[in-house]
């Protein structure tokens, strides 16, 4: 009766960029497809994939919105606060050559929400690696990436500092810690447990990692969206 199938198909299309904006608005438009809350999260992944959107564009969804009779409306307002911040332009070196306190906050808020849409475009992939998967598989692997070459390594065996270094791509390790400061969720807990499934596949019966996910709260969607709304308001 929601029409999830049409949901679904639509989210794929949005993150591949391959929809029409006239169907997402006869979809949002539609009353006999999906809820109020359907149409709303819809609508948030598209406004998250979409780089640039004017401020016309947005107020003529806001209308469909309304008409159909979706609430929590303050979700979208900051998910544009956060896009406003994601977008932001800041010089991000002294004339020392150091980093301003402005321009770490910057690459911390662009890294983010870049894993933000790597998040949102595998949210529905199933056989795709999450980026907190990404993360942990670099950090067990001991292999660079952009993602993790800022991490902090701490051996309280070593003491030099280019012993740490070296140390570093040297050493692999079986055992993590995942623990997800704000809301966690159970997609990220199964892509963990089948990023290990696949790893015993290809590797010895001898070599097993184990890794402990945790969080401060588990989030279903209608919360998630609560929560976008108390940060809107």
């Amino acid at each position: 009766k929601r029409k999830l199938d049409i949901f679904f198909e639509t989210e794929e299309k949005i993150m591949a960029k391959q929809v029409q904006e006239k169907i997402l608005i006869e979809i949002l438009s539609d009353p006999a497809a999906g809820t109020p809350e359907d149409k709303l999260r819809l609508f948030l992944i598209h406004y998250i994939c979409t780089p640039m959107m004017t401020q016309t564009e947005l107020d003529q969804y806001l209308t469909i919105l309304r008409e159909v009779n979706c609430a929590c409306l303050d979700a979208i307002t900051y998910i544009k606060r956060w896009k406003s911040i994601n977008n932001m332009n800041v010089d991000t070196q002294e004339r020392d050559g150091g980093t301003t306190t402005m321009g770490m906050f910057s690459n911390l808020v662009n890294k983010a929400s870049k894993f933000a849409m790597d998040g949102v475009k595998n949210l529905v992939v199933k056989q795709y690696k999450l980026p907190v998967t990404k993360i942990v598989d670099s950090l067990m692997e001991n292999r660079s990436s952009p993602e993790t070459d800022g991490y902090r390594y701490f051996d309280p065996t070593l003491r030099s500092a280019d012993t740490v270094s070296s140390a570093r791509y040297r050493q692999g390790f079986n055992d993590a810690i995942v623990f997800m400061i704000g809301g966690g969720n159970y997609i990220e807990y199964q892509n963990l447990q089948e990023y290990l499934q696949d790893y015993a596949k290809t590797r010895s019966a001898t070599t097993t990692k184990r890794i402990i996910y945790g969080c401060t709260e588990i989030v279903n969607a209608s919360q998630f969206v609560e929560q976008l709304t108390k940060l809107g308001q």
